[in-house]
């Protein structure tokens, strides 16, 4: 027995290493095109960018964890028994049941690592990940010069450079027009001009040469200035152009582990008129941490006697009944969910239903297989239909 657990500990270690890594994957460009309209034109450092997306990896993987532990089983139940290896294991007297006690306890370790990470860990990932996300979402786009283009990225200023340099970066033919004043509209024209950032005090700082500032007073259009200079310089505010880190003690519920959300529950309970909905959310978040780590145990359940039944180990199959039957626990959890901060469905029940009812749904195939059936059983089925579509007179 103990050479069986090995064998089939291995062939489940491989098929979950690499489906983690394809869904992980699969998770990380999904939120890339996602976020890429956010991130663009923001003049991240690329330590940033990779902290941001470092930062997310944390959620991914505590939706990625359960799904690769069933497309794991079935890939290798399935690999099993389309080599006929199941059969020839049962004709040694060993049950499907003996079979899948290797497989409960991977999919216990893999679920109580699970939970270790979404309660202790994830939280802070959660945190900081929602800080650097309100950080860029707060810093204003870089600045990128076009020559021959109006530029309005500096709040009340417009800006246009007929050619630009790249090599020097001056800028030549620039017309400047200042809208931020309420008194004056001003136009400066220069033959060249160099733009700059000053970071300490948050201001562009504009170099012009040889070139006139000509003004007029909105209230009196007879009162026109015009100002020639050999060089000037015209400093623009430009606040939040580089990223600036923020930090907040205020945590969400899902930047909570377990034992904070029963202490705010605590707190909560013992005011005049408790906050229900605010406790319900607390309560879907904590049996949360433990369902979903849970479901590594369930995925068990129902994948082993599935990928004995289906006789394949492809990751085609085995990758399409995953993301089924995860789907299927996916919209139960969420709806689950929504239902329970409502305070229309118990918190435990919104949570660990999902739990049930694929648990109930496994121990049926386990039953099935246990006594010989096929997933489907088509007589049966063919008993439903009338006598005529079943060829019977």
């Amino acid at each position: 027995m103990m050479i069986l657990s090995k064998y089939i500990f291995r062939e489940l270690t491989v098929p979950f290493i690499l489906s983690l890594l394809l869904i992980v994957l699969i998770f990380v460009l999904n939120l890339l095109f996602q976020m890429l309209g956010k991130i663009a034109g923001k003049g991240l450092d690329l330590p940033v960018i990779l902290e941001f997306f470092f930062l997310n990896l944390a959620w991914i993987l505590a939706l990625a964890v359960p799904m690769a532990v069933l497309i794991a089983v079935l890939m290798a139940f399935g690999r099993m028994s389309a080599d006929n290896e199941i059969t020839a294991l049962k004709a040694s007297g060993v049950s499907l049941l003996k079979m899948m006690q290797p497989a409960i306890v991977f999919g216990l370790i893999v679920g109580g690592l699970l939970f270790y990470f979404s309660d202790r860990i994830l939280p802070d990932f959660n945190h900081k990940s929602r800080l650097l996300s309100s950080d860029i979402a707060r810093k204003k786009p870089t600045l990128n010069l076009e020559a021959g283009v109006f530029h309005f990225d500096v709040p009340g200023i417009v800006l246009r450079a007929s050619r630009i340099d790249d090599l020097t970066s001056m800028m030549y033919d620039v017309a400047l027009f200042n809208e931020g004043d309420r008194k004056y509209n001003t136009a400066i024209l220069a033959d060249s001009g160099r733009l700059d950032y000053n970071y300490s005090s948050e201001q562009f700082i504009m170099t012009l040469y040889s070139g006139a500032i000509h003004r007029l007073d909105k209230l009196d259009e007879r009162s026109y200035q015009k100002t020639d200079f050999k060089r000037t310089l015209f400093r623009m505010d430009a606040p939040d152009m580089m990223l600036e880190r923020r930090e907040s003690a205020y945590r969400s519920d899902r930047e909570l582990s377990s034992g904070m959300m029963l202490k705010e529950i605590d707190k909560l309970n013992v005011q005049m008129r408790p906050n229900i909905r605010r406790i319900n959310a607390y309560l879907v978040e904590i049996h949360k941490k433990y369902s979903i780590p849970a479901a590594c145990f369930v995925f068990i359940l129902v994948g082993v006697p599935m990928g004995v039944m289906f006789r394949s180990g492809g990751l085609g199959i085995s990758g399409g009944l995953g993301v089924v039957f995860f789907l299927i626990y996916w919209i139960c959890l969420i709806g689950g969910e929504d239902l329970a901060d409502r305070g229309i469905v118990h918190p435990w029940l919104a949570m660990w239903f999902p739990n049930l009812l694929i648990t109930a749904f496994g121990i049926f195939l386990i039953i099935r297989n246990i006594r010989g059936h096929s997933l489907l059983d088509l007589a049966a089925l063919k008993k439903l239909l009338p006598r005529k579509w079943r060829g019977e007179n």
